[in-house]
């Protein structure tokens, strides 16, 4: 009996947060005054920092260029469908339906569902859909994911590499598509990161998860290989920092990650954020495949004058050869912000049609 009331009273008291949570959400965008609204939706909240690295040039770009908007920040672990609805009754002319970008469009996850839901929710309504990786393992799944968009009618869906414009374009048909790199390149080149007084050996940044395409134990051989001859270190652009730490401080946090990156000779990786931080660090890196299109693909947006930084090995057999040709070329010159000044900015708002706005 007692164990029974202490659930009730458990039950009860989480009831009255989550109605006062709604409450004050209600209050907060229900104003007739409130500043115009950016809804950006699927900001994430965990460790991973090339998310986190997207959410930060996402509310900075807003920040720049949508300075009369206020940002009201959904996370994939806050969404709800009566949050999805509070937002429907409050939304106005002037305010902003954005998309986070990522690896949301795949059934390998579930933000896609959350991008379904509002689609679904705002038949109205311009639903804007920053950089996508679209891969799809089951074709239902894809068949799906297109006719709820494609029955919206009014959905912009940027594809952050040729191979998912190319499915996109298959796919959804009556949507306005481009293809536009990822939004951390617009890092390169602009991001201040101290230069350290000596560089020194070779950082493995290596996933471990499900989009891994080699073992941990091919790794270690390939490291053993490697540190006959040079330093390694190991890391991951997943860290062990706890999420609310990282989104009060993402801007120390990347910081701090550029900065290590930048204390190396070469960046080895198999993480496509791990490419775009080696070079924001200005340093060079080797690109290794992952389990999908992702990185053989996003390699592809980098031009020829970022070929002294950035090489492509087909297979780990590569490698140590790569890792020679880098230890004995000069040092590369830093980076223009080459992304910055010719896809973002802007041209940003000319792709999601938010001139008007800027």
């Amino acid at each position: 009996m007692k164990n029974k009331l202490k659930s009730l009273l458990i039950r009860i008291r989480t009831r009255l947060h989550t109605e006062r949570y709604y409450a004050r959400f209600w209050r907060q965008y229900a104003m007739w005054w409130r500043k115009p609204t950016v809804f950006l939706f699927g900001v994430p909240f965990h460790s991973n920092l090339g998310d986190q690295a997207q959410t930060f040039c996402i509310l900075q770009w807003i920040e720049k260029h949508l300075p009369k908007h206020q940002v009201c920040i959904t996370m994939l672990t806050t969404f709800t469908e009566r949050r999805l609805r509070i937002i429907r009754r409050v939304f106005r002319k002037g305010d902003i339906l954005l998309c986070h970008s990522g690896y949301h469009m795949t059934d390998l996850y579930k933000e896609k569902d959350v991008y379904e839901a509002i689609a679904r929710m705002f038949p109205d309504t311009p639903v804007r859909i920053l950089p996508q990786t679209i891969h799809f393992k089951k074709e239902e799944n894809a068949k799906s994911c297109a006719q709820v968009f494609n029955h919206h009618g009014h959905s912009t869906l940027l594809c952050r590499d040729e191979l998912s414009h190319k499915m996109a374009q298959s796919l959804f048909s009556a949507c306005k598509l481009h293809l536009y790199p990822d939004i951390v390149t617009s890092l390169i080149g602009r991001f201040p990161v101290p230069a350290p007084e000596k560089r020194v050996g070779v950082l493995f940044c290596m996933r471990n998860d499900k989009e891994a395409f080699y073992s941990k134990e091919h790794i270690a051989h390939l490291r053993a290989e490697i540190e006959k001859h040079y330093h390694t270190d190991l890391s991951d652009t997943t860290v062990d920092i706890p999420t609310e730490h990282i989104a009060a401080h993402r801007q120390e946090v990347l910081a701090d990650t550029f900065a290590e990156m930048a204390r190396y000779r070469v960046v080895i990786t198999d993480r496509y954020h791990g490419t775009i931080f080696s070079l924001i660090a200005n340093t060079p890196v080797i690109v290794v495949n992952s389990a999908d299109h992702k990185l053989s693909s996003g390699v592809r947006w980098f031009p020829e004058s970022f070929s002294r930084h950035v090489f492509f090995a087909a297979s780990t057999a590569e490698v140590p050869d790569l890792v020679d040709k880098i230890m004995n070329q000069a040092p590369p010159a830093p980076l223009p912000p080459y992304f910055d000044e010719k896809y973002y900015g802007k041209n940003l708002a000319h792709a999601l049609d938010l001139t008007d706005y800027v």
